[in-house]
């Protein structure tokens, strides 16, 4: 796998945790540096570690993860996205939410994101990967995508509110649907 490869993929998996850091600058009246460094490291991290368990495990577990994992990942991002659509809806602009930036809420979060990623762990034992080349691009891919992400959101926030809430649900529940029906077809 190439390079170029990498990064593409790289990108894909971050789509959902640039999304989610998005919601959670949206959710913050002033997101500080710290914040944003915070929630980076932390879907980075995710980012990084769940391909490299999927990598290890994945051989010996994959007919059992692989008949439900699109289930998990697709109820999992549904729920967020809902969750944020429905808070989108009832606010009345940008509202601060400092529980947004919770170590549990983060965690929970770039787990929540990061499904797919260990999926595409399973795959990397069958591929003529460096496992440290493709681990160190997905998790700093990541960790930029999602720092910047959280002043996207406090950018749009501040003048669109509730709307980018609206809109990263609508993002979380697609990419759900997406990895639902890439599964099903």
């Amino acid at each position: 796998m190439s390079l170029i490869s990498i990064f593409l993929l790289a990108l894909a998996l971050a789509a959902d945790s640039f999304a989610a850091s998005i919601a959670k600058g949206a959710r913050s009246h002033r997101p500080t540096l710290r914040q944003a460094l915070v929630v980076g490291a932390l879907f980075g991290s995710v980012q990084t570690l769940l391909p490299l368990a999927g990598w290890q495990i994945g051989i010996e577990f994959r007919p059992v993860v692989e008949a439900f994992d699109h289930w998990v990942a697709f109820g999992i991002l549904s729920a967020i996205g809902t969750k944020l659509i429905y808070e989108g809806i009832r606010s009345e602009g940008a509202v601060a939410d400092m529980g947004a930036y919770t170590i549990p809420a983060l965690v929970l979060t770039a787990i929540a994101t990061s499904i797919d990623s260990f999926v595409v762990g399973f795959g990397f034992g069958f591929l003529n990967i460096s496992i440290l080349v493709a681990l160190a691009m997905i998790g700093g891919v990541t960790f930029l995508i999602s720092v910047g992400g959280v002043y996207l959101g406090r950018k749009f926030g501040e003048h669109f509110g509730e709307y980018v809430e609206i809109v990263a649900g609508v993002v979380l529940i697609g990419i759900g649907l997406k990895i639902l029906i890439d599964h099903l077809g």
